[in-house]
């Protein structure tokens, strides 16, 4: 047999949320789909090792050409041809065989995987991969950017000389002062959402991966620029990466709430703890490594014992009152298993990991200092090398902050103070919750030292190694070098060159040569026996002042009884000159700038009403209100029954029928760091791969890419996602025409 060297790495989760072996291979479907049914196996359980970073026996999986191309030992897929496609040979069970060759030590594929794969290759191994899904980077193809990636997170090498930074697809290594870039390290995950230096600083761990489809962890080898470790895990990203004191381990939280550590050295699962009720988005260990501490949205900082995997206790109270919103950072103490948490309220707080006090339902008792609150979420929290200051970063309506602490503190519990904790009762609301000696014993020294507003998102923050330097970055993608004592700016840079001749660079608002949206065929007919004697046009002089905008023009017929009719949908429309362009249905949108003449024709009569079109000197652009959310609203996605339910749906909510534009844009533009945005690449914005059905979407495919919709989308995103809230609103609605009769059934 030929020598082949594939390499499956199975991730447990994943294989059990998978085509399970207890599905029949009689349930397989009609047409077998590379990119629903074949994708997700080879995800779940090659990619990791056969990827453009780690090519293990030059094959490469993450695209059907290679797939198909094989490594080593030449072919792997004969389209058509099942019985003669190597990879068959490979990942099913020889005759006396108990397992087959690959993955050579983990969960094979089921008989049903099995199946999917021979009856995709008899079919012709067929690529159905969506346009905007395909995978574009590598290490020797790296990503350009028309502007800087929204940086989600950096880490400083313990020795100080270098700054990791995350990017889009990509690690941007620098040198700490700012001077240069020193290595890009491009992998197969496209938002990266976490970056940490090792112990030893000869390696980075990453957590990332592709929003709504896979989560990745990656260990790269600073000093080669080399993948050591891609380990494929969850169906999301994955967030949180943390290190193990001793450099052996990674742990990180993933959105199917839990919590997880595997080894660096090969990807082995080593812990797995699953007592999160919502997305874990951090993690870090304690001082020796015996515990691990996790954050979530669930409101919660959760301790597990890191040898029995086990769920020891919350950290903060779980009481209605306690905290405000999700907890999105954890950092512990350099010097004592003290943790700083911040999130969605806005307060840095510190709480013990070993509890002092008797465990009382509700209670808050391993709280030890709150701060004054920080405008917006914070998303990122930092502890000095030393311990006696600490810095956040929060952002809130495109803007954002960095705040410098004082955190030298007593976290001594006296005897009085621990009968508080012991006896005291949480209510359910916060301010019921007041007892003062706590308030006291909580606030004891929580000063403000410093704080710095931007007009940018601050996502993350990193203290470097001599506690000199405080870095900080977020939506605008720059990288700010601050004093850490005052704030006070050393040095701004962008981590990457940008190419301002890249399409993402070049907003194009025109959508002048995007398909317009289908709509049904206009129905109905004129009263029997009437004429038809005149046509007249509303508005009168149709008028635009930017290329975003549209107006729905009526044709109206008199007829010879001295009735009207509506005949929008019968007569023949035309343009005289470049000056915009209308569909069947009668709406109308600039083109060109200029003026021209709208036609309505129908027989021998027509009509006409000037059209002028002159953009303003000023151009608005992209507007969320009068733009975005009518197609936001027209795709259905803010309705009851989907993201505007009360609740949402898949931890996604919005307002019902869009009637709070600020908690929207918020939701598209600020969560999870702009999880739903990518300003650096448009196209691979989550809320457009959603729409367009490039990732599994519960409502399925609501347009496609090279609609109007689409575009109107994309250029908000390209233009920053923001929101003006001097947008004119509707003030008022008028129906034409006024008072109309229907004289027969089918009339208009």
């Amino acid at each position: 047999m030929r020598t082949f060297s594939l390499l499956l790495l199975a991730a447990p989760a994943l294989a059990s949320l998978s085509y399970g072996a207890q599905e029949s291979p009689d349930a397989l479907p009609e047409t077998v789909s590379y990119y629903k049914d074949i994708r997700p196996v080879f995800q779940a359980k090659c990619q990791g090792c056969h990827q453009p970073a780690k090519s293990k026996a030059d094959y490469i999986m993450t695209e059907v050409a290679g797939l198909i191309k094989g490594g080593e030992s030449g072919a792997a897929v004969v389209p058509g041809k099942p019985d003669e496609s190597y990879l068959l040979e490979l990942v099913v069970a020889a005759p006396g065989e108990k397992r087959p060759e690959m993955p050579p030590k983990e969960e094979p594929l089921s008989d049903y995987e099995v199946s999917l794969v021979k009856k995709w290759i008899g079919q012709g191994a067929k690529d159905d991969t969506p346009e905007n899904a395909r995978q574009q980077y590598t290490m020797e193809n790296p990503p350009r950017y028309a502007v800087p990636p929204v940086v989600m997170s950096m880490d400083y090498s313990p020795d100080g000389s270098l700054l990791a930074v995350a990017g889009f697809h990509e690690v941007l290594v620098h040198k700490s002062d700012g001077s240069g870039l020193v290595k890009r390290l491009v992998g197969l995950s496209e938002r990266i959402q976490s970056v940490k230096f090792s112990p030893d600083g000869k390696q980075i761990a990453v957590s990332g991966g592709l929003p709504g489809r896979m989560g990745e962890i990656q260990v790269w080898d600073v000093a080669k620029a080399e993948l050591t470790l891609s380990k494929i895990v969850g169906f999301d990203t994955a967030y949180g990466a943390s290190w193990s004191p001793d450099g052996k381990l990674v742990a990180f939280g993933l959105p199917d709430n839990t919590v997880r550590a595997i080894k660096a050295s090969n990807g082995e699962q080593v812990l797995f703890m699953g007592s999160h009720n919502d997305w874990v988005l951090d993690t870090d260990w304690s001082l020796k490594g015996d515990f691990l501490m996790s954050v979530g949205r669930d409101m919660t900082a959760k301790l597990t014992e890191t040898a029995t995997e086990r769920f020891i206790d919350n950290l903060t109270s779980i009481t209605p009152g306690a905290l405000a919103g999700g907890i999105n950072t954890i950092d512990r103490h350099p010097t004592q298993d003290h943790i700083l948490v911040g999130g969605s309220d806005g307060v840095p707080q510190i709480y013990r990991t070993k509890r002092e006090t008797k465990r009382v339902i509700g209670d808050n008792a391993n709280l030890i200092r709150k701060y004054p609150a920080m405008k917006g979420r914070i998303w990122d929290s930092a502890f000095a090398p030393d311990g006696k200051t600490f810095a956040a970063v929060a952002s809130l309506d495109g803007t954002g902050q960095i705040h410098l602490f004082k955190s030298e503190y007593d976290a001594t519990i006296t005897p009085e103070l621990k009968k508080l904790f012991e006896t005291v009762r949480r209510a359910p609301g916060p301010g019921e919750n007041y007892e003062p000696a706590l308030e006291e014993f909580y606030t004891r020294g929580a000063e403000l030292i410093k704080g710095l507003d931007l007009p940018a998102a601050m996502y993350a923050v990193a203290f470097s190694p001599d506690g000199k330097t405080l870095a900080a970055s977020g939506s605008d993608g720059l990288i700010r070098l601050l004093d850490a004592k005052n704030l006070a700016e050393k040095k701004t840079f962008a981590p990457i060159a940008v190419d301002a001749t890249l399409p993402e660079a070049k907003p194009d608002p025109s959508l002048t040569d995007r398909k317009k949206a289908k709509h049904h065929e206009t129905v109905g007919s004129l009263p029997e026996g009437r004429q038809v004697t005149a046509i007249t046009l509303s508005p009168a002089a149709p008028a635009f002042d930017s290329p975003g905008r549209y107006t729905q023009v009526l044709a109206t017929a008199k007829l010879d009884d001295g009735t009207t009719a509506d005949v929008t949908g019968f007569v023949k429309w035309q343009v005289e000159g470049p000056v915009a362009s209308i569909s069947g249905r009668g709406i109308l949108r600039p083109a060109t700038a200029g003026e021209g003449k709208l036609i309505a024709s129908l027989g021998n009569l027509s009509a006409s009403v000037p059209v002028t079109y002159s953009p303003s000197a000023t151009p608005t652009g992209i507007d969320f209100v009068q733009d975005v959310n009518p197609v936001i609203t027209r795709l259905g996605c803010n309705m009851g029954t989907c993201h505007g339910a009360k609740d949402g749906k898949g931890g996604f909510k919005l307002s019902l029928r869009g009637y709070d534009p600020l908690y929207d844009v918020r939701a598209f533009a600020d969560d999870h760091t702009a999880r739903r945005v990518n300003f650096a690449s448009p196209d691979d914005s989550l809320m457009l791969l959603k729409a367009t059905g490039a990732v599994p979407h519960e409502a399925g495919m609501v347009t496609d890419h090279d609609s109007r919709y689409y575009h109107v989308v994309r250029e908000w995103i390209s233009s920053g996602a923001k929101l003006n809230p001097k947008a004119a609103r509707v003030a008022s609605i008028e129906l034409f025409p006024k008072n109309p009769v229907i004289q027969n059934l089918g009339g208009r």
